[in-house]
């Protein structure tokens, strides 16, 4: 071996070691205790599929996958919408652009368990007239009978979409170097063919910025299957509105202690989120266009 690869392998062993023993270690050992009845206090015992049997014959199960595509398939798409609107307005060049994309970017940085307590008062639904939350006071200003929110099991998931429109920045900074690098030229010759506003942004921006979209909507695919911490903090009036499968894993695994039924819902989210992530891979390659 010669000097160069010695150096290779010396600077990559903190990561081949780290690797190991953090991410593959463990996952060795949850796909042997998925197939055992183990609470951290006695050893394992083998107890076969018994796990994946009692996890799918589990109406909870079921419920909380319910709720984990919906926050996929209906809270994704909206916060990357949202996400690409704001950048649309903010890419033009104004005098003080800078200061409100570094506004709209801010609260992305400022999440977490703090923020989501405070929109739990913001969504405070009253009752007669008292601990009326910010939104539906201002709802209230305007005529309009704000809803329930987390305590109503129509709007509890959306409302739970709502606070994940607070970090939309995050996904606009990525979208505006995109929007940059559309060429001026194909939006030109776009025009001088008469395309209108609304033609041009389909036919010429959304094709030229697809790799950014894609981007956020695979990464928000595999983020939102992993959603913890909206419906753990912001509970609603029965937590099977808004709980979701990792909510589920961690409720088993570290207040029930049911690990083996835990590290066997840990593969199932992992061969969900898989067959999820390799169809979302299959169909970019019909509208995803890179040069």
């Amino acid at each position: 071996m010669n000097n160069e690869k010695k150096k290779f392998w010396i600077y990559i062993s903190p990561f081949i070691i780290g690797f190991s023993l953090f991410t593959i270690g463990p996952m060795i050992a949850s796909i042997y205790l998925s197939f055992t009845r183990y609470n951290v206090l006695t050893p394992a015992e083998w107890i076969g599929l018994a796990n994946y049997k009692d996890l799918f014959q589990n109406e909870r199960f079921w419920s909380y996958l319910g709720n984990t595509l919906y926050y996929v398939f209906i809270g994704v798409p909206i916060t990357v919408t949202a996400s690409l609107i704001v950048a649309l307005v903010l890419y033009r060049n104004i005098p003080g652009i800078s200061f409100f994309r570094t506004t709209f970017y801010l609260p992305s940085i400022f999440g977490g368990v703090a923020i989501l307590i405070l929109w739990n008062y913001m969504l405070a639904p009253g009752f007669q007239g008292e601990n009326v939350g910010v939104i539906n006071a201002v709802l209230g200003m305007v005529g309009i009978d704000g809803p329930g929110w987390l305590s109503d099991k129509n709007w509890a998931k959306p409302a739970i979409i709502l606070t994940q429109l607070w970090g939309v920045g995050g996904s606009m900074l990525i979208l505006l170097p995109a929007l940059a690098s559309v060429p001026q030229d194909q939006l030109e010759a776009a025009e001088i063919d008469g395309a209108s506003s609304i033609r041009k942004f389909f036919s010429v921006v959304i094709p030229q910025i697809s790799p950014a979209l894609f981007f956020l909507l695979t990464m928000g695919m595999i983020g939102t299957f992993q959603m913890f911490n909206e419906p753990m903090i912001l509970p609603g009036a029965d937590r099977i509105w808004t709980d979701t499968l990792m909510v589920h894993l961690y409720s088993n695994a570290f207040e029930s202690y049911r690990m083996g039924y835990a590290s066997a819902l840990a593969w199932v989210m992992f061969v969900v989120i898989m067959f999820f992530t390799l169809i979302q891979l299959a169909l970019g390659k019909k509208w995803v266009h890179y040069e």
